[in-house]
């Protein structure tokens, strides 16, 4: 098996930072934006390029947040890809909204602009983009369709943290950002989200949606301000501890999301060639971030009579690679966005619309596999992850022509 270090000096930093912010008494709660939380939100700021950032308990809940900041009448519809994370499109069932889902292209996964262009109705009045795993959509397409069509755009950069389309930062190009500070991604706070919007408007209420008494008693319109006491009833605030896990994992972040970009290239340059496999598509001009996942293609039609991707994975995982199916499946196949749910306050407005057929979504995923490249991988790991493949390759696929 290749060899992994440890400790990791990452929650080696974690633990420090929390120890010292909670023995020096800082607060465990703060509604008002001050202290850690205001320091977070400077480096979201600082770090991402988004404007006057809000922090969220998730991204999940800033989400909501945004669904909320945008008033569209109950029953409007949020176009999404039809691959990506639940919660990309499910708070819009809260807000009174319906999802509608369309096909992803079949190199990247992202939203396909001729799909959202045939999808849209009267009823259309937002479009919500995720950079599917690190590679930004096609964001010139979609921000114009949107602009002709007088479209809201949400992007979803919980996957693409410091991505790049032709020297762009994603997350700059919608009405509003919003990102998960989850464990797993690439700038975690353990739990926790972030929100930015393009229009002060936008951001009042959505602090109004998820922040109550506190900052929520400062808001500049005075419409809003008049609910500042209780805000919409929600609480959706960042806990502090969060936050300090947040600002621990800020101080190398470039440094660390370069260094995994560096460590998935090499890899790919080892899958290049190969018979049977085909390394993650990376479109002229985009520029990866932190890479979520590195998820290559086994070939079907390139493998040997009797060879199947279960056989070629089987291989892999024998010499030691971490290497499995992806977890999420399609949205198209989960009941909440094919059955009516079991809640009469969304019966009238959730009724999700499956744009299909979806054969981009079939083409990405075929054969598709993930890789868990860490933090503790090395030019050592990697370099025996791609003599694996191509150990692979040699044994179960067909030669390549010459």
């Amino acid at each position: 098996m290749p060899h992994r270090f440890e400790p990791a000096p990452q929650r080696e930093r974690i633990a420090v930072a929390l120890a010292d912010y909670v023995r020096a008494g800082g607060a465990l709660s703060v509604a008002d934006g001050s202290g850690v939380i205001g320091e977070l939100e400077q480096q979201i700021e600082k770090v991402l390029g988004l404007p006057d950032p809000l922090s969220f308990s998730s991204g999940t809940a800033g989400l909501h947040a945004a669904y909320l900041a945008l008033d569209m009448p109950p029953g409007s519809e949020v176009i999404g890809p039809v691959t990506t994370f639940h919660a990309s499109l499910s708070p819009a069932l809260h807000a009174g909204l319906n999802a509608v889902l369309v096909d992803v292209e079949p190199d990247t996964g992202n939203l396909c602009p001729a799909a959202l262009e045939a999808a849209i109705t009267p009823l259309t009045r937002c479009v919500t983009v995720t950079h599917y795993l690190g590679h930004p959509a096609a964001m010139e397409e979609i921000t114009r369709i949107c602009r002709e069509r007088d479209l809201h755009l949400i992007e979803d950069i919980s996957h693409a943290y410091l991505s790049m389309l032709h020297g762009q930062r994603v997350g700059t190009f919608g009405d509003i950002c919003v990102g998960s500070m989850q464990d797993r991604k690439s700038w975690p706070a353990g739990e926790g989200g972030l929100f930015s919007a393009a229009r002060p408007q936008w951001r009042e209420r959505a602090l109004l949606a998820g922040h109550y008494r506190g900052r929520a008693l400062l808001l500049k319109d005075p419409e809003l301000a008049a609910f500042g006491e209780t805000g919409l009833g929600l609480k959706m605030r960042m806990h502090p501890l969060a936050a300090v896990v947040g600002l621990a994992n800020a101080e190398d972040l470039v440094e660390r999301l370069a260094a995994r970009r560096a460590l998935l290239e090499r890899l790919t340059r080892g899958l290049q060639g190969l018979s049977g496999v085909r390394p993650p598509v990376v479109r002229p001009g985009a520029g990866m971030g932190g890479w979520f996942s590195y998820r290559p293609q086994i070939q079907p039609g390139e493998l040997k009579p009797g060879v199947d991707v279960n056989a070629y994975l089987r291989r892999l995982q024998d010499a030691g690679v971490p290497a499995h199916y992806p977890s999420v499946g399609s949205l198209a196949g989960m009941p909440l966005f094919t059955h009516p749910v079991p809640l009469h306050a969304a019966s009238g407005t959730w009724r999700p619309r499956r744009c299909g057929p979806f054969h981009g979504e079939s083409a990405y995923n075929a054969g598709r596999i993930s890789v868990s490249v860490t933090d503790q991988d090395t030019e050592e790991t990697i370099g025996t992850y791609a003599a694996a493949f191509a150990e692979a390759s040699q044994a179960l696929a067909r030669p390549v022509a010459t």
